[in-house]
């Protein structure tokens, strides 16, 4: 088996082992990354998250805007 090279491998600043990351979008894809840019992939998503809650904010108003948060999806 070949070694994994890192998806940011072109930022030159790689640090520790590469391995195949579980995927943290619905794509359901597997990328490598090196513990460093992985750690730096979860901050980023920490912040799309927190963008973008999957239930609505408790201080969520349909009557603000007319439009509703869809909790079934």
């Amino acid at each position: 088996m070949e070694q994994a090279e890192c998806l940011e491998q072109h930022r030159r600043d790689c640090v520790g082992p590469v391995e195949y990351r579980y995927p943290l979008s619905a794509s359901g894809r597997w990328f490598p990354r090196c513990e460093k840019h992985w750690q730096e992939r979860l901050e980023v998503q920490r912040g799309i998250d927190e963008r973008y809650p999957v239930h609505a904010p408790a201080d969520f108003d349909p009557s603000y805007t007319g439009e509703f948060w869809d909790d079934d999806y």
